[in-house]
This record gives C-alpha cells, sequence and structure tokens, in this order.
C-alpha cells in the first residue's frame, strides 16, 4: 500500500454542522427504510407504534380490515398529534388537541364544532400516509415514495441471514434506548470497522477468533462473518451495518437489532432489541449485559471522537482500504446520497 491508496476522510465538519443535519434528514434518512418497531407489537386492530424518522413523527396501525398503515403523526386541522406514547391499542385516531377523528384508513371521519357543510371538504383532509413493510419481526417506515420495496432495500442482508434462527424462532427478550453525544456517522464510522477492536473491546476481542469483512453493494451493507471462542457468543455469528444506520447481529442463539436515529448534530438515539430462545431467559440476560457492555464501549470512544471532531483542530484524515474497508464504503456511501436531490415531502392523501 502506498500514500495514493489512501482514501481521505469526510470531513470533520459534517459531524456537528447543522446544515449538513438537515440535508440528511431529507437526502438520507427521508429516503431509506426506518425500523418503527416489532410486527408482534401489532396482533389486533387498533394496535399502534409510534417513532420519528428524519425529525418527522410517525405510526403504524392495524386496521379493522387487518391491514397495517401508517401515517405522519400529525393531524390536519393545527399539527397536533395523534399519539403522545409509544405503544398500545386505541378504538379510533384521535388528535390530542381538538379531538379530530380518523378513520384507521387515515380518512378524516369528525372534525368537532366545524360545519357539515361543504366548508370543510374532509375527502381533502386525511392523514398524510407513510410506506410501512414488514421483515421477519420488524416494522419498517420510509417517507420516500420513489424508494425500493423493503426486499429489495435489504439486498442480500434476506440471503446472508438466512443460515441463522429467525426471530420468530426466539421469543422477545427487552428493548434498551441509549443516548449518546455522537453523529450518527461517528458511530456509523467505528461500527463498519474491526480495526478498534483489540484496543476498545477486550473481552469481545478474546472471543472472537475469526472476523472476515466483507462490503456489500447489493442493499448497501458491511457484513462482519465472525466465529468465536464461547461464552454468550457461540460458534458463528453475523454482524451487518445497514446504511444508512441500522445493525443487526444474528447468533445461533440470539438477535440482537440495532437502530441509530440521528436527533440532532452530534447527538444519537439508539433502540437496542434483543431475541434469544423460549425459556432461556439467563442467557438472555447475560447476552443483553454482553451488548450493553459493547455499546457502552462503542458510544465511549464515539463521544470522544465526536468532541475532537466538534474541537476545531481535526479537519480531517486518512482511511486505510486494507484496515478500515468498511469505513471507506460507508462513507462513500455518505458522499454519494449528499450528492442526490432531497426527497420532497410535499404530499396530499
Amino acid at each position: 500500500m502506498t500514500a495514493a491508496d489512501l482514501i481521505d476522510t469526510l470531513p470533520a465538519a459534517w459531524y456537528a454542522d447543522p446544515a449538513v443535519f438537515q440535508d440528511e434528514r431529507r437526502r438520507i434518512f427521508a429516503r431509506h427504510w426506518h425500523l418503527l418497531g416489532r410486527g408482534s407489537q401489532l396482533a389486533e386492530a387498533g394496535d399502534y407504534i409510534t417513532g420519528e424518522v428524519a425529525g418527522l413523527p410517525v405510526f403504524a396501525v392495524v386496521g379493522r380490515d387487518g391491514v397495517l398503515r401508517a401515517f405522519h403523526n400529525v393531524c390536519r386541522h393545527r399539527a397536533g398529534p395523534l399519539f403522545t406514547d409509544d405503544s398500545g391499542r386505541c378504538q379510533a385516531l384521535r388528535c390530542r388537541y381538538h379531538g379530530w377523528i380518523y378513520g384507521f384508513d387515515g380518512a378524516l371521519r369528525s372534525a368537532p364544532g366545524f360545519p357539515d357543510a361543504d366548508a370543510l371538504d374532509k375527502a381533502s383532509f386525511g392523514l398524510f400516509p407513510v410506506r410501512v413493510a414488514s421483515w421477519q419481526d420488524l416494522v419498517f417506515v420510509c417517507l420516500d415514495d420513489d424508494a425500493p420495496e423493503l426486499d429489495t432495500w435489504m439486498g442480500a442482508v434476506t440471503e446472508l441471514a438466512a443460515p441463522f434462527p429467525a426471530m420468530g424462532d426466539f421469543v422477545f427478550h427487552g428493548e434498551k434506548t441509549y443516548e449518546g453525544a455522537c453523529d450518527w456517522k461517528a458511530y456509523g464510522d467505528n461500527s463498519c470497522e474491526g480495526y478498534h477492536l483489540p484496543f476498545v473491546h477486550g473481552d469481545l476481542a478474546k472471543a472472537v477468533t475469526s472476523c472476515d469483512i466483507r462490503t456489500y453493494e447489493d442493499g448497501g451493507f458491511v457484513g462482519f462473518h465472525v466465529g468465536y471462542a464461547g461464552g454468550v457468543r457461540e460458534a458463528q455469528g453475523l454482524w451487518i451495518y445497514k446504511f444508512p444506520a441500522i445493525l443487526l447481529h444474528f447468533g445461533v442463539r440470539s438477535i440482537n437489532v440495532e437502530q441509530v436515529e440521528a436527533t440532532a448534530p452530534g447527538r444519537i438515539r439508539i433502540r437496542s432489541l434483543y431475541w434469544v430462545p423460549e425459556g432461556e431467559s439467563a442467557f438472555g440476560d447475560a447476552y443483553r449485559a454482553d451488548s450493553d457492555l459493547v455499546i457502552g464501549e462503542d458510544m465511549g470512544v464515539c463521544e470522544r471522537v465526536q468532541a475532537n471532531l466538534e474541537a476545531g483542530l481535526y479537519k480531517g484524515g486518512k482511511l486505510s482500504p486494507e484496515k478500515e474497508p468498511g469505513t471507506v464504503f460507508f462513507q462513500r456511501l455518505v458522499r454519494d446520497a449528499l450528492a442526490l436531490p432531497p426527497v420532497s415531502l410535499d404530499k396530499q392523501p
């Protein structure tokens, strides 16, 4: 390898610039599928889950016809919310501000206090729809009407995950949320390489006996094909960082999925979900504790990196295609995505 083979990193300013962050919301996060919740939370009519995509609140709800639909969590009257909690079951979609009522299909049914005559055309005031689709027990939403279908967006992820147990083979073992003072790209840079493993993750490095890192154009992700020495991580494992910001970890006895949410420039929230075999709650607790340690170690180093990026001295560095192929790939996807036009959110039902 020569100096000419090294690749420039993203500019340090991109990790804290509010203008870049707003571009990322419309050019990256609005264009991709985003994990909203679990399909097992949506068993009956009126069951709903809520979340946020690219700074916009959304929800998915099961209709009386059994169809799952998603909408922006915004009343068409004066932008009040229909839901203020994370999940539950409802009898109708009622705005929490002035009581406007919508059907589970998003159509406006009632506008209390408004005349029933032609002053308000209810057909023109339905909720703004959002695309929704599922893979295994995961429910995804997408703001871009022109984005690929979920199966296409997942690409080779489904094929690589097929040899491992599916979520339906396990039971859900809880969720934990983390808040971090680092940019989503700093966390992505870190998650796409194994270069830091022996320096940041002492216990994990001892457990990993082999690690083959590959980049996949089909689906836009970095795959880690891992062998383990034992402990809570047994035999073979598959780690995936799926652009822009979801991590999937498959093992013979466990599944962990992390959705990284960019909440502000230099700030993230991580939702980490777990599945383990039925009747193995003790193992599940141990697996979650191990995962909690690794996430904490990653967050700790990323927060220190973020502080240095924001301090102003460091402007940019170099990446090694040999040691950091996944980060090279990830940063290329960031650059390519920011060169695209923003997703139009000017939609009508």
